[in-house]
């Protein structure tokens, strides 16, 4: 392109994208002296009549949006080029990268983050399809959605961008409107040339199967176009229902709104790793906030050793039991005749009672344990909790809380290992030193799921 400012406003910096006909340039306004997006399009041989009712569409339709997620409108002209005319369409400028972009970079989202986004994105839709005429987007994909401060607390700020397929729906029109969209995220109704408000839900959670798997929606798995949900591994059951009704590629079956969609996901529990294995016999809890996480785990490899505690001290009550009852006759005999023979007898009933008293009292505190370990075979759990500041080591049972060991600061984890070579189990690396848990009852998939939950939040390496 010749000109490097339009309108005598916008500095061209560069060029982000380019195809038949369009242009997309990254340009700074210098009237404000902020950074926007330039959409061209240029009218030549190639253009239809369709694209340039969507190119005029998308402008006035965003003219009329005022959402924190979404682009802003700024301004809209024709452009004369060397031998072309173009219209030129300003919008502002996020600075984010896109969830494609993520998946390529990082790898698949977890399911506490892919409810975030969920959430996130639903209400956008809220929004969008809240208008008079609802604004139905028509394109959502990984590749339209902004993520940016993302860190192991937060998913972050999310955005929807690329307009361009946006279709407003009016109680005149019959929703007939032009095949448009991307293959895998679109609604079958969409390619009946039908769009409504719920088309954008079915993309939206053929987007969210996406992240969790890292997989085109060509590529995922699917049976008489259905998408088979349950097939995720790191997708709870429920996350897993709720997915289904979002990409159900019957229309009556769909969510009816994304208000609905939304009141649905609010209702689901928290995420649990038995939701989605069937081998998992115990539930690992996980509360994650942006202060702090929680992961309670059942003490497999603590009822071992409770079991062998439990015999032990067992018979040490058996063994005190006995003794005490042989010996205590032989120690009033020789320390009675004593006391009596010095005129002691008060002194001697005083001393008695309180070695009887004594023997009771460690009998009991024997037998506690003993009590305490038989309830912690079934019902005992281990709760790991980290905050900005430290972590926290625990011991729960029958709503009982105890720490085991002191806390140590947060800043001492240096990594976190899954362990998925061997036997399955989640390692924390503190220095030299290591904390585990999951042993014994973790699968490789379930152990690599739960690292990442923690390297997420943590946002430190996992190896």
């Amino acid at each position: 392109m010749s000109l490097r400012v339009l309108k005598e406003r916008y500095e061209i910096l560069r060029q982000l994208a380019k195809k038949a006909g369009r242009k997309i340039l990254l340009a700074r306004d210098l009237q404000t002296n902020e950074l926007v997006v330039i959409k061209l399009l240029i009218f030549n041989s190639e253009i239809e009549w369709e694209e340039l009712k969507l190119f005029q569409r998308e402008a006035q339709i965003l003219r009329n949006l005022s959402f924190s997620a979404i682009p802003s409108y700024i301004d809209f002209f024709e452009v004369a080029l060397s031998n072309k005319k173009a219209l030129a369409f300003v919008q502002s400028y996020i600075e984010a990268v896109s969830l494609e972009q993520h998946i390529q970079n990082k790898g698949t989202f977890s399911e506490i983050e892919v409810k975030q986004l969920a959430k996130f994105l639903l209400q956008i839709l809220i929004y969008l399809h809240g208008q008079n005429p609802s604004v139905v987007h028509r394109d959502i994909k990984p590749s339209n959605i902004l993520l940016t401060n993302r860190s192991g607390n937060s998913i972050g700020d999310v955005f929807l961008i690329d307009f361009g397929s946006v279709q407003t729906l009016t109680s005149s029109e019959s929703d007939i409107c032009t095949v448009v969209g991307t293959y895998g995220y679109m609604s079958p109704e969409q390619f009946g040339a039908r769009a409504v408000a719920a088309s954008d839900l079915y993309s939206l959670g053929a987007t969210l199967i996406y992240l969790l798997t890292g997989k085109s929606p060509v590529d995922s798995p699917q049976k008489l176009g259905k998408f088979e949900v349950w097939r995720i591994n790191n997708c709870s059951r429920e996350l897993g229902k709720w997915l289904k009704k979002m990409v159900e590629p019957e229309l009556e079956k769909r969510f009816k709104s994304a208000a609905e969609a939304l009141n649905s996901l609010d209702k689901l529990s928290s995420t649990n790793l038995s939701d989605f294995s069937s081998n998992l016999s115990k539930k690992i809890s996980i509360k994650k906030s942006a202060d702090v996480i929680e992961i309670t785990t059942p003490c497999r490899k603590d009822r071992e050793s409770s079991i062998v505690h439990f015999i032990g001290t067992l018979n040490v009550a058996i063994l005190y039991g006995m003794s005490s009852i042989l010996l205590l006759p032989k120690i009033e005999a020789i320390f009675q005749p004593i006391f009596i023979n010095h005129g002691l007898m008060n002194n001697y009933l005083l001393a008695a009672t309180a070695i009887l008293m004594a023997m009771l009292s460690i009998y009991v505190t024997i037998w506690l344990k003993i009590i305490v370990n038989m309830l912690f075979i079934p019902f005992g759990k281990k709760k790991l909790q980290i905050d900005k500041q430290r972590i926290y080591f625990s011991y729960k049972l029958l709503g009982l809380e105890y720490r085991y060991r002191p806390s140590i600061p947060r800043q001492a984890i240096i990594k976190l290992d899954s362990n998925t070579n061997k036997i399955p189990e989640v390692i924390i690396w503190l220095g030299i030193y290591k904390y585990s848990f999951g042993k014994g009852f973790l699968n490789t998939a379930q152990a690599a799921w739960l690292s990442r939950e923690l390297r997420d939040w943590l946002d430190i390496k996992t190896i």
